[in-house]
């Protein structure tokens, strides 16, 4: 992953700040990209995305992140609950045991009106409907049976649900201007027996069948919420036909947020190229909104942000802004922050480990580009409490652990750069020449083995398994502070069980080994 070039240095223009932090961090809209306008460098909305899915955080934690990200930039929240969300009723099942309370969604949208900050609620309404269709009770309703991602549009109890959600989520919400309905990574479509035949009688392409469902969610919203304007994420209409987009006229029901999230946008966009995608979007959508990520979306296990990749997409999308037709208006950016690749997978990068990626991703929107020697890269880590500037090129294996930081989460921050590097210590003892050479299951199943190379590996697996022990007991307790229980929990099995009991079979196998020497002679290592 190269770091900023010189000639990427010369593309970006940073903004000038001057000399106070607090300035620093202020959202100065006359600021831009050079050959950008001030409008389109800095559109009306930054928004946060909450992926509550994965490690959703106390809301004690949250009212304390919230601030920061006002001070650095945000403007609003996108908050997709999924199963945090108190379903009552006929809904029940959906809400996870820790759900939030009632109280909390209103606490959460009050924290975000006591900073001025605008809220977004997200409710799926067709792909990544897992936590639904994972219950019996919702299983008739799977586009395919073994499958539990998308629902089938063509199953008349489908709407019924989605609408229930829809219904109950807006009564916790009275008072917002948008709702995003998700609607992206439908990828069990037109699958079923019914959908097939509909497609057969209808003449209609497998999108067609996409847009009839997502009209009739749409037509919904419009009718029972006449004030609420709707957002989707774009994936889906990518390849859909401006021609099908146009009939549908779903133009005038929707805000598409075109997402991605790698650090490069030149080329093609999957399949479609950028010039022609916005060309599409130009001629059927009045306004759209930019999708970018602070983390979660570079490995659906990663745990360490790596800050640079993040940087690269947000510049990447800030030079792509004078492509946009000056038609279709940028309603603003959506700095996503996802916590699980979907409902089945393990958390990817924990909030608390990513405040500093989107302290720096949202300055950079703010300013127009980054640099590593930019003003603000200085006052950001000044800000987050750190005595040099935030290193941005984080992996493989850091150089120095940060073992500073004053922020909400920082102890959280500096325990996954210890682990990086532990992890990575671990990785090389089992790929080790010891290991690998004095101590394979051949060797001890022939009883063939080095007592001298043995004490070595008794050394090193020792050594490891104690600082693995020690860290897991640091952030059991540093995580209890910001998660529930069951965040807890399974944050910690997946990342210390493996090791540690990996480490606990060696040092048994070897000194079992040991113990078949009457003498015990020892060498220098």
């Amino acid at each position: 992953m190269a770091l900023v070039t010189t000639s990427q240095k010369e593309e970006v223009s940073v903004a000038s700040t001057s000399t106070s932090v607090e300035e620093a961090m202020e959202t100065e809209e006359g600021s831009s990209q050079a050959g950008a306008s001030a409008e389109r460098q800095n559109p009306k909305h930054r928004l946060v995305h909450l992926d509550l899915k994965g490690a959703p955080p106390k809301l004690s934690y949250l009212a304390q992140v919230i601030p920061l990200f006002k001070k650095f930039g945000a403007t609003g929240l996108l908050v997709e609950y999924e199963d945090m969300f108190p379903y009552n009723g006929e809904l029940r099942d959906l809400a996870a045991a820790h759900a939030y309370s009632q109280e909390e969604i209103q606490q959460l949208q009050e924290l975000a009106k006591e900073h001025d900050m605008l809220y977004v609620p997200l409710v799926q309404t067709f792909g990544h409907f897992e936590f639904v269709l994972k219950h019996d009770t919702f299983r008739h309703l799977r586009e395919v049976d073994m499958y539990p991602m998308a629902l089938c549009p063509s199953n008349t109890e489908s709407i019924v649900v989605v609408k229930k959600m829809i219904d109950q989520l807006m009564a916790a919400h009275p008072d917002v201007r948008y709702l995003h309905i998700g609607a992206d990574e439908v990828f069990h479509l037109a699958l079923c027996k019914t959908c097939k035949l509909r497609l057969a009688e209808q003449t209609w392409t497998d999108r067609q069948l996409f847009l009839d469902h997502i009209m009739t969610v749409l037509s919904y919203i419009k009718v029972m919420y006449p004030n609420v304007k709707a957002i989707m994420w774009d994936d889906m209409l990518r390849e859909t036909s401006m021609t099908h987009l146009q009939a549908y006229g779903i133009g005038e029901m929707v805000e598409p947020m075109v997402w991605c999230y790698l650090p490069r946008l030149s080329g093609t966009f999957l399949t479609v190229s950028f010039e022609d995608l916005w060309k599409k979007y130009a001629a059927v959508f009045k306004s759209a909104w930019i999708g970018t990520a602070f983390k979660g979306a570079t490995g659906s296990s990663q745990y360490i942000v790596p800050i640079n990749y993040h940087l690269q997409n947000h510049m990447a999308w800030l030079a792509q802004l004078d492509n946009i037709p000056s038609s279709l208006t940028v309603q603003g950016w959506a700095l996503t922050g996802w916590s699980r690749y979907d409902h089945y997978a393990t958390h990817c990068e924990l909030l608390p480990a990513a405040i500093p990626c989107l302290a720096l991703c949202l300055q950079t929107v703010v300013h127009g580009g980054f640099t590593e020697d930019c003003d603000f890269h200085r006052k950001v880590s000044e800000e987050l409490g750190f005595s040099q500037t935030l290193q941005v090129q984080l992996v493989p294996k850091i150089k120095t652990i940060a073992r500073e930081g004053r922020f909400p989460g920082a102890k959280l921050f500096q325990g996954v750069h210890v682990l990086v590097n532990l992890d990575a210590d671990y990785i090389e003892f089992l790929n080790g020449d010891r290991y690998t050479g004095w101590m394979t299951d051949y060797h001890v199943r022939k009883n063939f083995t080095n007592p001298c190379h043995l004490e070595f590996i008794i050394h090193m697996a020792s050594r490891l398994q104690e600082e693995f022990t020690k860290l897991h007991r640091e952030m059991d307790s540093t995580l209890s502070e910001m998660y529930d229980p069951s965040t807890v929990e399974e944050w910690l099995v997946v990342h210390f069980k493996s090791p540690i009991d990996k480490l606990s079979e060696i040092l048994r196998t070897a000194k079992t080994q040991i113990e078949r020497y009457s003498s015990r002679t020892t060498c220098s290592s």
